[in-house]
């Protein structure tokens, strides 16, 4: 084991299971064996071949063995999810949920009670009328931009959103949301019972499949698959990647109207100052250079205005105007909120050694949570950005990195051969093929089109999705900070089993509790490896702290609701 652990490229012998993430995160507790067999070399032959681990326990157990505990309600700022996925659909809160990608004021989409009828139908619904940020307190605005967001409130507790009898947008573009959704809150499809709809799950959620109330789906394309928590809700708020301050600061206030006990943002948000990422040091000359090039072009550009009138550049911002005013409220507005929410953030994607937008805004005094991705072998995503302000880790799949400080390739790609891969010693980092498995948008517009392995099989007359395709695997750091979404919301499930009632924790009292729940020194299950920092954007990079790269570490779901039921 010694040897395993101090050899980069030496991968765990472990064996594939589907819900592996809920194992390392201590959702589950599952025993791997011994298995001494190589990683399968993808998915198929893993969910295939692979026995399933032996499972003992779980932290939902561990709840609701106390009492009966109302669900949490966690809000999804994100492209919106599947309303008919079956591990999904009685997860949703659909009262609740919005869309605000398509309406400035809101959006739902209804049933469709006839389709012969093809007249457009919609109607109005107040959906920001119990808007009072009040008890935000003081966010740090100045009086000038106080005012300003004073009167986008006024303005949305005052507005009509729509009620739409049409094609819901989120059955072709909510791939990346139905995925995090379903790392959240997913719970096994049950059928009905007569009348009903489908219930919460079963206390003993791995032994009791079957009740007087409901019975097994039978759909041959459907798994026994469980978010982190499969007894919360999810509150779907449906955002574009539009460049607009006013889209996200509706999805703030409405998740903050709603009193969600958690708020997950998965993916940055298009801030046209604070997304930008500062170059490498050794990009700055070249970017030094274009400067150069701009200041001259300005310079022409000016001297041919001094020759007479040009047209005016459409784009260019007006004398007199403000335009970071909306980005600045948004920002201390998602400040002001975390501090009453815990607001789980994803690090970001593109392996540089600081967060994304608005991971980065995480600090001691706010309830920001930044989340980045680690991999079974026990080292950082190769994807996943690291730095000031990472707050912890949660597993996820692994990237492929090539570059002068290390190498970490898939050795079992067919396309292997074809290259030649000598790297230095000690700059070679273990590839994981551990990825995780998630919840998929059904038919074309999935990650898979329904092409996956477990979607080959003949769908049932009760499988909405084209050919099935309801699971695809996923990662990155916004699987990871799912995850951790999910997690939040069994530690205020725990709070209320402890206080009773709907009370929650604080979102500087969750991001503390999932802190101290942490390790940097632990394995990341079924693997055998403990975190170890890796050499991405510098030589000898890997001799800095460890929470540089990790936060306070892997997070640990049973110690934090542990923690939560012994206060």
């Amino acid at each position: 084991m010694a040897l395993l652990q101090s050899d980069n490229t030496k991968p765990a012998p472990v064996g594939y299971y589907y819900l592996w993430h809920l194992a390392a995160l201590g959702v589950i507790t599952a025993d791997f064996g011994s298995s001494s067999s190589p990683i399968p070399s993808n998915n198929e032959s893993a969910l295939r071949a692979t026995p399933s681990p032996v499972i003992s326990g779980s932290v939902w157990d561990t709840i609701a063995n106390l009492a009966a505990v109302s669900p949490a309600r966690v809000a999804l700022i994100d492209v919106g999810i599947s309303p008919d996925h079956p591990n999904l659909t009685t997860r949703i809160d659909q009262t609740a949920s919005i869309d605000l990608a398509t309406h400035k004021y809101g959006a739902r989409a209804l049933d469709i009670l006839d389709d012969t009828d093809s007249t457009y139908k919609e109607e109005k619904e107040a959906f920001f009328a119990e808007l009072d940020i009040s008890g935000l307190g003081n966010l740090g605005l100045s009086v000038d931009d106080k005012e300003y967001l004073d009167d986008i409130v006024a303005e949305y507790a005052a507005s009509y959103g729509v009620l739409r009898r049409i094609l819901d947008s989120s059955t072709m573009f909510a791939a990346h949301g139905t995925a995090c959704a379903g790392l959240i809150v997913a719970e096994p499809a049950a059928l009905p019972s007569e009348g009903g709809t489908n219930p919460s799950p079963p206390e003993d959620i791995f032994t009791n499949t079957d009740s007087t109330e409901t019975h097994p789906n039978k759909n041959p394309n459907l798994l026994p698959y469980f978010g982190a928590d499969p007894f919360s809700r999810l509150v779907n708020i449906t955002t574009s990647f539009e460049e607009n301050a006013v889209q996200f600061i509706a999805a703030f206030l409405y998740a903050y109207s709603q009193n969600v006990d958690v708020i997950v943002m998965p993916r940055g948000i298009p801030d046209p100052k604070r997304s930008a990422i500062e170059p490498k040091n050794e990009l700055k000359a070249d970017l030094e250079r274009w400067a150069n090039r701009d200041a001259a072009d300005l310079f022409a550009r000016i001297a041919l205005a001094e020759q007479g009138p040009v047209e005016l550049e459409p784009r260019a911002t007006q004398l007199g105007s403000n335009p970071d005013r909306m980005w600045n409220i948004l920002k201390q507005l998602i400040i002001g909120v975390s501090r009453k929410i815990p607001v789980i953030c994803a690090a970001g994607n593109s392996g540089e050694s600081q967060l994304i937008y608005p991971a980065s805004l995480a600090a001691p005094d706010n309830g920001i949570i930044a989340v980045g991705a680690v991999t079974a072998e026990g080292f950082r995503s190769g994807y996943s950005n690291y730095g000031e302000g990472l707050t912890l880790v949660a597993p996820s799949d692994d990237g492929e990195v090539f570059n002068r400080h290390q190498l970490r390739i898939n050795r079992l790609s067919p396309l292997i051969a074809k290259h030649q891969y000598s790297p230095d010693t000690g700059k070679e980092y273990c590839y994981s093929h551990l990825s995780l498995l998630s919840t998929d948008l059904p038919g074309v517009f999935g990650y898979d089109e329904g092409k996956a392995p477990w979607s080959t099989l003949l769908p049932s007359a009760n499988n909405p999705g084209v050919g099935g395709g309801y699971y695809t695997s996923f990662g990155g750091t916004s699987g990871a900070a799912a995850l951790v979404g999910g997690v939040a919301a069994l530690v205020q499930r725990a709070h209320r089993a402890v206080h009773g009632g709907s009370g929650k924790l604080d979102g500087i009292a969750v991001k503390s509790i999932l802190e101290e729940a942490s390790s940097r020194s632990s394995d990341v299950g079924p693997g055998i490896r403990p975190l170890t920092p890796d050499c991405m954007n510098g030589d000898h990079e890997d001799v800095i702290d460890p929470r540089y790269f990790f936060g306070a570490g892997l997070l640990n779901a049973a110690k934090a609701v542990g923690a939560v039921l012994n206060s």
